[in-house]
């Protein structure tokens, strides 16, 4: 009984690494994105040689404005994005805890069944058995 489970085991924890790899991407992955964002924002903003008019100021301003949400709402979607990795990852655990119990229960109850099952068959007589047709159709 104790092979299965540690193969059952060696499956569910191989998943999990799995998922927390995948949890500490998404994590790495939003600070990149965060940071890409604030580097092309400053870079676009200290463009040498911007005419110095009404016009340039309120088109930086409105980039500005349209950085900054964009940066928020990006912060945001990552922020829930990681939440819901993380309620997955617990979803995983508490599954693997109710199929490791089901698996134990399967075992011990087809273990239990094994001695019943290992009686001597009685042979069936030949003329009972079905003839199989092995012939080619040509």
């Amino acid at each position: 009984m104790s092979k299965q489970l540690e193969i059952f085991d060696a499956a569910a924890n191989t998943l999990k690494q799995v998922f927390n790899n995948l949890l500490s991407a998404q994590q790495g992955l939003s600070v990149q994105w965060i940071g890409g964002i604030s580097k092309t924002h400053a870079a676009i903003t200290s463009i040498p040689g911007l005419p110095e008019n009404a016009q340039t100021k309120e088109a930086l301003s409105q980039f500005n404005t349209w950085v900054g949400n964009v940066t928020s709402q990006s912060q945001n979607a990552s922020n829930e994005v990681l939440k819901v990795q993380e309620n997955w990852i617990s979803a995983y655990d508490k599954q693997v805890a109710v199929s490791r119990d089901f698996l134990k229960n399967l075992i011990a109850l087809s273990s239990a069944a094994l001695p019943q099952a290992a009686l001597p068959k009685v042979a069936l007589p030949k003329a009972a058995l079905p003839k199989a047709d092995l012939s080619v159709a040509v």
